[in-house]
C-alpha cells in the first residue's frame, strides 16, 4: 500500500481526522457493520472514507447516506467515486464531519430535524438543518418552499407586504426560506 500524500488530496487531512473521530464515537464501526450486513461492495478513498455500493435493505430510501465515515448507496461504489459525482461525495463528506462532532447523537438529532423539515416545508430533507450545512444542491435536494402556516409566521421583508405577499410574492417567499444561511456559495459572509 502507498504512503499517504496529503498534499495530493486537498482537504485530506481534515477527512482523516473526521474518520479518526467517527471510528472513536462508534458510528463508523456501526456503519460497517451496516454495509456487510447488507453485502455491500466497499471501497477505500485515499483520505479514508469507505463507499459502500450495492445497498440493499429497504431503509432508508435514500440513494445514499452516510454513517460515520461509511457512505452506503444503492449503486455501486465506483458510480458515486466518479469525477462527475463529486458534489454529491462531497456532501456526503459533510455528513461524516456532523457524525465527527455529535458521535450517536447524531441519529436522533438527525431525526428531529427531519421532523422540524417536515412540518415547515412537506419534504424530510429541504429544511433540515444537517442537510442544508452538507449542502442541498450537492445532495439533490430542492430549495425549501414554506408550508403556509410556516410562511404566515415569518416577518415580512421590507417592502413586501405581510406573510410573502406584496411585491415578490411567491418567488420572494421562497427565497426567504431557502436563504436560512447567511452564507454566500464562495463562503463568504452576506450582509445583514
Amino acid at each position: 500500500m502507498a504512503a499517504f500524500d496529503p498534499t495530493a488530496h486537498p482537504g485530506a487531512v481534515r477527512q482523516r481526522t473526521r474518520t479518526t473521530l467517527t471510528w472513536l464515537n462508534g458510528t463508523t464501526p456501526v456503519g460497517l457493520a451496516l454495509a456487510v450486513l447488507a453485502r455491500t461492495t466497499r471501497r477505500r478513498t485515499p483520505d479514508g472514507l469507505v463507499v459502500a455500493g450495492g445497498y440493499r435493505l429497504p431503509v432508508p430510501r435514500q440513494a445514499c447516506f452516510t454513517v460515520g465515515a461509511v457512505v452506503l448507496t444503492r449503486r455501486p461504489p465506483e458510480w458515486l467515486l466518479h469525477p462527475d459525482r463529486a458534489d454529491l461525495l462531497g456532501h456526503e463528506r459533510r455528513h461524516t464531519g456532523q457524525y465527527a462532532l455529535l458521535g450517536p447523537l447524531f441519529w436522533p438529532a438527525y431525526w428531529l430535524a427531519c421532523a422540524w423539515s417536515y412540518a415547515l416545508t412537506g419534504g424530510y430533507g429541504p429544511g433540515n438543518v444537517f442537510e442544508r450545512r452538507a449542502g442541498l444542491a450537492a445532495g439533490g435536494y430542492p430549495e425549501p418552499t414554506l408550508r403556509p402556516w410556516a410562511a404566515a409566521l415569518r416577518p415580512a421583508a421590507p417592502g413586501q407586504g405581510t406573510a410573502g405577499r406584496g411585491p415578490g410574492g411567491e418567488a420572494a417567499l421562497r427565497g426567504r426560506a431557502a436563504s436560512s444561511s447567511r452564507r454566500r456559495r464562495d463562503g463568504t459572509r452576506a450582509a445583514r
